[in-house]
């Protein structure tokens, strides 16, 4: 929706809601009897080693930003939060021969893998099959996990927490990066989403001095989407003295943008304040018309 205001000289504001039908941000479901993930940990003495795994149906959301009428038709993976349906993985190990070198216990509880829309990579292409291959998306693990460690190497017991980043040493290694290779396909107004997805991190903690603790998920997802509607700030426009405009909306975290051409190919942002809900817009001489949009951020 298009509203223009021309007062003396040209002052116009264009406010309109952004997208198309299927295009913008779809919210998916998995669907928890068709996805699922294998966990492996693998625990490293230096002179052995022993990998245990635990294997899950997936339940969580996931986010993708759909362009159907771009050429050629992108998507991009903004928000992914995989769960188990366990309540626990557990995982038992038993090292050299009848386990004389040592035993451990490792329990996961609460247990996600994560993507957040800074990390994720950018948009990929489909093909005519809906095909695609997003890469490059840095992971994150949280959860809390439960270790009772009876080795040569380590004896102790006790609790970390994934998502604490004091738990974690300043010199733990980064994630490592991902690809989500997958399909969208539409069962009629409804986007269907599956993709793989292999990661692999090592967790170093203090608390694990003399072990490699890596840990690797792999698995997939099929997930069904509905549109994500996110609520577009209201803009009030009132005329004032002097030609100029009041414009005004709800307190939100938006951008106020300007510029001299409705296809706001190059916009000024306007900076507004904490808690700013109203701007002033005055007519200028070297720039008789201007246009304005306010969006969340």
């Amino acid at each position: 929706m298009r509203r223009v205001i021309d007062l003396g000289l040209t002052l116009c504001v264009w406010c309109w809601a952004l997208g198309q039908a299927q295009a913008g941000p779809w919210l998916f479901t998995a669907d928890e009897k068709k996805s699922k993930f294998d966990i492996e940990v693998t625990l490293d003495l230096g002179l052995v080693k022993e990998s245990d795994d635990d294997f899950t149906r997936v339940k969580g959301t996931i986010i993708a930003e759909l362009e159907p009428d771009e050429d050629p038709e992108t998507i991009r993976i903004t928000h992914v939060d995989a769960q188990p349906t366990k309540s626990k993985l557990q995982l038992k190990y038993s090292f050299g021969p009848f386990g004389i070198l040592g035993k451990a216990n490792f329990t996961m509880t609460d247990f996600r893998i994560m993507l957040e829309p800074e990390d994720a990579g950018e948009a990929a292409e489909l093909d005519e099959d809906g095909n695609f291959n997003q890469i490059e998306n840095v992971p994150s693990m949280t959860g809390l996990v439960k270790y009772d460690l009876d080795t040569v190497a380590v004896k102790r017991k006790g609790e970390m927490d994934l998502s604490d980043p004091e738990e974690m040493p300043e010199d733990a290694p980064e994630p490592e990066p991902f690809d989500v290779e997958g399909q969208l396909i539409w069962d009629g107004d409804v986007p269907v989403l599956t993709f793989d997805f292999d990661i692999e991190q090592e967790l170093k903690s203090d608390e694990f001095k003399g072990i490699t603790v890596e840990v690797s998920a792999e698995g997939t997802i099929v997930a069904r989407g509905e549109r994500l509607v996110i609520e577009q700030p209201v803009l009030t426009i009132a005329p004032i003295d002097g030609g100029g405009l009041w414009l005004s909306w709800e307190p939100g975290d938006y951008v106020l943008e300007a510029a001299t051409e409705a296809t706001f190919a190059e916009p000024e942002i306007i900076e507004l304040d904490e808690g700013q809900a109203e701007y002033v817009a005055t007519p200028s001489g070297d720039q008789p018309q201007r246009f304005y949009r306010l969006h969340s951020r």
